[in-house]
């Protein structure tokens, strides 16, 4: 004979009953990203409360992504952290992602130990966001003397998965830490690294399995280094316009989500040069909006809501970019 789980409840010690319930009302409050197409992917942005790993190959605009994502939280009222173990960071480039450095905790922890003193502190004093730039430049605890900190030699510090066995235990206590005060969104940025076996390379982020693991989404990025594949536009120098690179395209994939359909794609343009920096938020929504019929194309001609026709994806992008009700229009249509 089953019991309802009111009479399970009941039948328990008190202490140990304040600590369950129901799964109802178990929700999660959603991050976006700068990336309309990203966020419609993993059902409207990144989850507080979780562990988020963003990796991929170089000049692939990790960083510059997760900035702006902050700007975008700041504007929220968030309160956010950037852990600089990449010693990376750029108060200048910051500010012109449109992140308020003012409102900006900084540390540049540089060991995995250091960041979990840090990151388990900001936890617990509700910081909403954290991201850590990068984990694969982090120290395990092989490099130092027992209970110091100072740096063996480089031959003393080969000992085989010392620094995955860090991560691991770091992951633990940073999941374990994080919902005490507050969910709080814990973002890794991994650069890639080869796994070479027997038959072949692969390209993996750093930390070893117990980093994808503790992960409840993984986005990997990836931008060709090639000429060919670089925007070009014009540049003026003096009373000059000169052609030179200002951007690349930018491919996502997310290969993982506990908390949306995973194993989607999609690319955006990131400028690094020009009147608009960062990430083409506007160009993303315009791409995303086609591709879920909410932009009505025929052959080159986009049509707008009044039957006026635009030619081009560019100039109907420049169109969106300075009409602002139908900035919003498209917004909501991609969001309903």
């Amino acid at each position: 004979m089953s019991v309802s789980i009111e009479e399970a409840l009941a039948q328990l010690d008190p202490k140990l009953r304040k600590r369950l319930g129901s799964g109802v009302g178990v929700n999660y409050e959603y991050q976006p990203t700068p990336s309309f197409g990203l966020n419609r992917a993993l059902g409207g942005g990144l989850p507080y409360g979780r562990q988020v790993l963003i990796w991929g190959s170089k000049s692939s605009a990790k960083s510059s992504m997760c900035l702006q994502m902050i700007a975008l939280a700041q504007a929220e009222g968030k309160l956010c952290a950037w852990i600089d173990s990449e010693m990376s960071y750029s108060e200048d480039w910051a500010r012109t992602l449109g992140v308020d450095p003012e409102k900006l905790i900084y540390s540049q922890a540089r060991t995995i130990s250091d960041m979990v003193d840090v990151g388990v502190g900001l936890m617990n004093a509700g910081v909403d966001l954290i991201v850590v730039d990068s984990i694969t430049s982090m120290l395990p605890a092989i490099y130092f003397e027992k209970d110091t900190d100072e740096m063996k030699a480089l031959e003393n510090t080969k000992q085989i998965g010392a620094e995955s066995r860090d991560f691991s235990n770091a992951w633990k206590m940073l999941n374990y830490a994080n919902n005490k005060v507050k969910p709080t969104l814990l973002v890794l940025i991994s650069q890639s690294r080869n796994n070479i076996n027997a038959m072949y390379t692969s390209q993996q982020p750093s930390g070893g399995q117990a980093t994808k693991f503790y992960s409840s989404c993984i986005v990997k990025l990836f931008s060709s280094e090639s000429d060919n594949q670089a925007i070009k536009g014009k540049i003026k120098v003096g009373d000059k316009l000169i052609e030179e690179k200002i951007g690349r395209t930018i491919k996502w994939e997310l290969q993982f989500s506990k908390t949306s359909p995973g194993f989607q794609s999609g690319e955006y343009d990131f400028y690094f040069r020009g009147d608009d920096i960062g990430l083409d938020t506007i160009g993303d929504l315009v791409t995303t909006a086609e591709l879920n019929g909410i932009v009505e194309r025929t052959g080159a001609w986009y049509i707008l809501p009044d039957g006026t026709k635009v030619q081009g994806k560019e100039a109907f992008v420049n169109r969106v970019r300075e009409d602002l009700d139908l900035q919003e229009s498209i917004k909501a249509k991609l969001n309903g």
